[in-house]
């Protein structure tokens, strides 16, 4: 199947942007290395956010494309979690002193007609048929574990919606095992379109407004989003990345 690829990406109001991405050539999936996509986003409030994206989102891609061949990509990507999860130590090793950092990780990785996927934390990836949107991943937020409790009655809604930690992550990359990772795999047909993104662009826009920024072509696509998001003139406008593949019909 043939791909096209694109991405785009902005520092929004941040002084520094955190997030990091990669996105492989335009290829046709063969069976030789898949098409890759990958965004990582670093976790505000914690030092090294910067760094922790880029060397995560590092990890995953040589461990990904250094392969010749890959037979089983859902335990390929695993092994470049894990291969992110030694590079972030050996980075906090290097600084001489114990320091808590991390990052979101969302990577997809595309062969023949197949979508593998993993994620960490709460970047997103989408799959778009036409005019249907759905996200693929779970958000491992506390956000979740307040809407279970209210799904079982132990707290009010009205609570759990204006809980202050509700954003705060239950799971990211760091130096530690990554015990919660959502993951799956699906068929893609011709026409059909992967994105993942930071939360600097969902926060903003909202799925319809995300088909209607749609473009055949992937990058061009990629752009409009971004503009769209600026558009809103948020003043907190965090950093956003947005990555996509498209499978041509």
């Amino acid at each position: 199947m043939k791909l096209l690829f694109g991405s785009a990406q902005d520092i929004g109001k941040r002084k520094e942007q955190q997030d990091d991405f990669y996105v492989s050539d335009p290829c046709r999936t063969d069976g030789s290395n898949p098409g890759l996509l990958v965004v990582c986003d670093g976790i505000g409030g914690l030092p090294c956010g910067k760094e922790a994206a880029q060397i995560t989102c590092d990890a995953v891609k040589n461990s990904i494309m250094s392969e010749k061949r890959i037979s089983d990509i859902h335990g390929a990507l695993l092994k470049s979690l894990r291969d992110a999860n030694r590079a972030l130590l050996d980075f906090i090793v290097s600084k001489g002193k114990v320091m808590e950092c991390g990052c979101t990780l969302v990577a997809a990785a595309l062969q023949d007609d197949m979508l593998f996927w993993i994620s960490a934390g709460d970047s997103h990836i989408y799959h778009i048929s036409g005019k249907s949107i759905t996200q693929l991943n779970e958000d491992h937020t506390y956000g979740k574990v307040l809407d279970a409790a209210v799904a079982r009655g132990d707290i009010d809604k009205s609570i759990a919606d204006k809980h202050s930690k509700r954003d705060a992550l239950t799971s990211f990359v760091s130096f530690w095992e990554v015990t919660k990772v959502s993951s799956g795999k699906m068929r893609i047909l011709p026409g059909d379109s992967v994105l993942l993104c930071s939360d600097g662009l969902y926060r903003e826009l909202s799925e319809d407004e995300m088909i209607d920024a749609y473009y055949p072509d992937p990058m061009k696509w990629a752009g409009r989003l971004i503009e769209k998001t600026l558009l809103k003139n948020d003043p907190y406008q965090d950093n956003v990345t947005v990555v996509i593949a498209s499978a041509l019909e």
